[in-house]
């Protein structure tokens, strides 16, 4: 079946099964920052292997996204969500019964693989299901849970960990995912409608694998490469992605030249509203994920917070996001294209709160705590609108296209922001100190040097967003007045 407009209220439905997916695929990048200290003392990880265990799962997603997507247009993005969320929910599985670090680091790789299947389709299904006013709710109802579950991942980690149901501490951050995982793919049967582009029935292994190859070349050492004393292959690695990625990009165009489906639409890329549209979200996520990265370090290992205690911290921002996201239509209708620009700058003032708290009172929880509202409350505003500006730049029949460039663009980000600033943590953390006070002293600095990283990257997405925003045709709100459900 193509793509057409799911008719009715039944694609409210199915709007709910692929938003569990998206809340599960989001809460795994997160959760498992506030586990960190766990991992090291009840499963004897090192802390190169805890760091694996987090940039394990960000690479395999950001590396097979674009695949994803592509399987999702040729075969059914339905049939596709369901393949991924039966892998999800199994290396969930695999990931809670771990007898060690390796096991768990292997089982992420497929966690991350089987993201890499469902993100794509969420994206995508949205965007063939909906149109109008319906299409900017539906995509602000997916903003909003994945910000929910980004801001709430650390509290919901933080309990589990500490009630230590039946001794599991850890592993019930994974095994939370089973139920919710199996809820989703029965939802899916029942809900979901098969769609796919109309696109000849062949997948473009080729350009499948060099891009793979080109993303793993660039991401895996530039993220490993810290740990080991950066030597000679932290450098090769990204230095050979350049060719690797010429060569793709050379086969792409040559095979839509001779008429044949090549894994990106290079023409895509001409359109230069998507270009500054899903460069901001790149820019944009990674200052997010690097962010929650340090805070929650400071008040781990800094401040020596519980998990729960730290997770707790976290709520504020949670409901700012809830409350922002909730209140952006109203905001887009009352701004028109400024309100996206306003959530960036909302949310870089929390940034920048955040690191003269670190500065003047490490341990002051009030300037903490409204940082994370300012911060989440910026989110709030920009993740909804921004997805929609994005996707709204391609036509129908490029949206599953779309979504994987922009979901890659966004899980590369993450990647690449947690990469560069534990680089900035590390090397402004330097050696223990034994003295408390001075351990947070030292946390709190090592969090104010590595928000250097995030405000750059928050200004460069205002510049990127204000170009998108500028040549948009319509302001945001104009779609409201077509009618909706």
């Amino acid at each position: 079946m193509t793509d057409t407009p799911t008719p009715g209220a039944n694609r409210w439905f199915a709007l709910a099964a692929l938003l569990s997916a998206n809340f599960l695929i989001i809460l795994d990048i997160f959760i498992v920052n506030v586990s960190l200290p766990s991992l090291q003392t009840r499963l004897g990880a090192s802390f190169s292997q805890v760091h694996l265990v987090i940039v394990a799962y960000d690479a395999a997603l950001a590396v097979l996204l674009v695949i994803g997507a592509r399987l999702g247009d040729l075969y059914g993005r339905r049939r596709i969500f369901l393949w991924g969320m039966g892998l999800f929910t199994a290396s969930s599985l695999i990931c809670g019964l771990a007898p060690g670090p390796g096991i768990l680091i292997g089982a992420r790789v497929v966690q991350g693989a089987a993201a890499a299947l469902l993100m794509p389709q969420v994206l995508a299904s949205i965007r063939v299901m909906f149109d109008g006013a319906s299409r900017a709710r539906a995509f602000g109802a997916m903003g909003a849970v994945q910000g929910v579950a980004a801001t709430i991942s650390q509290l919901a980690g933080g309990f589990l960990i500490e009630q230590d149901y039946a001794g599991l501490g850890w592993r019930t951050i994974f095994l939370i995912n089973l139920p919710i995982g199996l809820a989703a793919m029965l939802a899916a049967r029942l809900c979901i409608r098969e769609t796919r582009a109309p696109v000849s029935n062949r997948l473009d292994v080729a350009g499948a694998l060099l891009a793979a190859l080109g993303l793993f070349l660039l991401l895996v050492p530039i993220m490993l490469g810290h740990e080991h004393g950066w030597p000679w292959w932290s450098y090769a690695g990204p230095a050979a992605a350049a060719p690797v990625l010429a060569v793709f990009v050379r086969h792409e165009l040559a095979l839509s030249g001779r008429g044949g489906v090549p894994l990106i639409e290079m023409a895509l890329f001409a359109n230069r509203r998507f270009v500054a549209g899903v460069s901001a979200v790149f820019l944009f996520f990674s200052a997010i994920s690097s962010f929650f990265l340090s805070l929650t370090m400071l008040l781990q290992f800094g401040l020596e917070l519980s998990p729960l205690a730290a997770g707790a911290v976290f709520t504020p921002s949670a409901m700012a996001f809830f409350a922002a996201s909730v209140s952006g239509p109203r905001l887009a209708r009352w701004l028109g294209r400024r309100a996206l620009l306003l959530g960036v700058l909302v949310f870089g003032a929390g940034i920048a709160l955040s690191a003269a708290g670190a500065i003047l009172d490490v341990a002051n929880m009030r300037l903490i705590v409204a940082a994370l509202v300012l911060n989440g409350a910026g989110q709030g505003i920009v993740i909804p609108l921004a997805l929609n500006a994005v996707l709204g730049t391609v036509r129908t029949e490029d949206a599953g296209m779309g979504s994987g460039i922009s979901s890659t663009m966004q899980l590369t980000g993450t990647t690449v922001g947690v990469a560069v600033v534990g680089v900035l943590l590390y090397a402004a953390l330097g050696a223990a100190d034994l003295s408390e006070a001075a351990r947070a002293q030292r946390y709190g600095h090592a969090l104010a040097w590595a928000t250097l990283y995030n405000l750059a990257a928050v200004a460069l997405s205002f510049v990127l967003f204000a170009r998108l925003t500028a040549q948009a045709p319509a302001p945001a709100a104009a779609p409201a007045q077509a009618g909706g459900d």
